[in-house]
């Protein structure tokens, strides 16, 4: 883990971005301390809140669908605090360094989660893309696995101890072509969970088929991870794309609950 702090909007320097490049590849995280200011956290924190009490936006899709509605969704829509931290850097130029310069925004969310809230169970996200057998018993170390989008989440409150949720990973795991292993204590070549612990302002890099969770809250704290989702290029342009393809009225007309459901409506 890199040890100086980044001055506001500063690149990494060749080295310390190598550094951040390494460990994520082979760890499938890694974290870069003293990203944004303290100015910066407290923005964002205030926007996030006032969202969240906004009795326009309660019960939408902008802060249900996920428990006790602690995600605050589509947040580029919200503010644009929101959206200026798209080309935060080192935040952007850590994105393209990894899916290439071209890369596309696919998504943006806020986690704003007390003692109970927590999506605790161990997972990757959607799916595991370059599954294997049974017999074959991970994907070959000097492969460097391909990474189609990943999730940058920024610590807007301090996650520095076991009681305040923090990510946990299992290192390497995104090697493994399976889902975990056990939802207890998986644990992938002899390594178990590692927690990503932060304080407000460091960010970390996710891919996203390394096992991870959120580790349940059990201080009296509230826990606050902000995140931006980044595509491939050519991954963004064949799955948003296609994703957003017309569909004429006249077939909505007529299609069954299951046509439906497989047009996305």
């Amino acid at each position: 883990m890199i040890s100086k702090r980044i001055l506001p909007g500063e690149y990494l320097d060749a080295s310390e971005m190598q550094e951040t490049l390494d460990v994520f590849y082979r760890d499938g995280f890694s974290i870069v301390p003293g990203v944004l200011t303290k100015d910066e956290v407290a923005v964002i924190r205030e926007v996030t809140d006032r969202c969240f009490n906004d009795p326009v936006l309660v019960g939408t899709s902008y802060t249900s669908g996920t428990g006790d509605g602690f995600v605050l969704r589509n947040t580029i829509e919200l503010d644009s605090v929101f959206v200026d931290m798209l080309i935060r850097e080192p935040i952007l130029s850590l994105a393209e360094a990894i899916l290439g310069t071209d890369c596309k925004f696919c998504g943006q969310n806020v986690i704003r989660n007390g003692p109970g809230q927590a999506i605790a169970s161990w997972h990757v996200d959607d799916c595991v893309e370059f599954p294997l057998p049974e017999d074959v018993p991970r994907h070959d170390p000097r492969v460097r696995m391909p990474i189609q989008w990943l999730t940058i989440q920024v610590a807007l409150s301090d996650i520095d101890t076991e009681d305040d949720g923090p990510t946990q990973f299992v290192p390497g795991s995104h090697y493994s072509g399976r889902p975990p292993n056990c939802q207890e204590n998986p644990i992938f070549e002899g390594k178990g969970p590692i927690s990503a612990l932060c304080k407000a302002g460091d960010i970390y890099l996710q891919n996203n088929q390394c096992w991870h969770r959120g580790a349940p809250v059990i201080s009296n704290g509230m826990r606050y991870v902000f995140q931006s989702q980044y595509a491939a290029q050519w991954a963004f342009r064949r799955f948003s794309e296609y994703n957003h393809v017309p569909v004429p009225p006249t077939v909505l007309n007529r299609a069954s609950d299951q046509l439906r459901g497989v047009l996305g409506v």
